[in-house]
């Protein structure tokens, strides 16, 4: 039994016709007992990637996270049609577990603002809220997937904890886009493209973060993620 978008906070397996109520959104499986049959909850996941709309900046370092949305809506067949809370979202499941993919559409600096509505529209808890942003503190093409962490430089980061009370533990997926060469500004350096061997590296990132993900909608932060975390680590170092 699959319960996709809205459900009711109480599902009767064997009602005709269930009642549906707004701001849920569920997967309800049946399992057997001795007496009778009787369904399982799953919560469901906010996972947001950071980014720019619009075409100009599509590609560049500072928009990782709407790669990695786009990347997992195509892996799990989330269709990204709908806006609401100024973000673009698509509604689906990882096996069964409900995940509501999201690419706010505000700019960076505003991404909060998409953030903290749509978490509590649909009335997700903070540790199934899954944040997916570059970062400049690791080599392109580095992951890293943590419970809880800080805002450290990135504005979209800071504008998230904000409109959520400031609270900071929830968790986060972060891409490393590398720094800077030289002296080049922080900004344009955000906005710039990758190089082939960079995009090369991204592309492969994307495909082992979509599979992380997986991994911690369904296990959670569990050994699997901590060799994960390992494996990124030394994945670009040279003995």
């Amino acid at each position: 039994m699959f319960c996709s978008a809205y459900t009711p906070s109480i599902y009767h397996l064997h009602a005709e016709k269930p009642v549906f109520r707004k701001q849920r959104f569920r997967v309800c499986s049946s399992t057997s007992s001795e007496n009778d049959r009787f369904k399982l909850e799953y919560t469901p996941w906010l996972i947001v990637g950071l980014g720019n709309p619009g075409n100009k900046y599509h590609g560049t370092r500072h928009n990782v996270g709407f790669e990695m949305i786009d990347k997992l809506a195509r892996k799990e067949g989330v269709l990204m049609n709908t806006i609401q809370s100024k973000a673009l979202i698509g509604i689906g499941a990882i096996e069964e577990v409900p995940i509501l993919l999201a690419k706010p559409q505000t700019y960076m600096n505003f991404s909060g603002e998409s953030v903290g509505s749509l978490a509590s529209h649909y009335q997700v808890p903070l540790r199934h809220i899954l944040l997916i942003y570059d970062e400049m503190a690791l080599p392109n093409g580095v992951l890293r997937l943590q419970p809880k962490g800080g805002q450290g430089y990135h504005n979209g980061v800071k504008s998230v904890m904000g409109h959520l009370d400031g609270r900071r533990n929830f968790p986060r997926l972060s891409i490393g886009i590398g720094n800077p060469p030289g002296n080049m500004d922080m900004k344009a350096f955000l906005l710039q493209k990758f190089s082939p061997l960079e995009r090369k590296q991204i592309d492969e990132a994307l495909e082992q973060g979509s599979e992380a993900v997986k991994t911690l909608v369904l296990n959670g932060f569990n050994q699997g993620i901590s060799r994960f975390n390992l494996v990124q680590k030394y994945k670009f170092h040279k003995v």
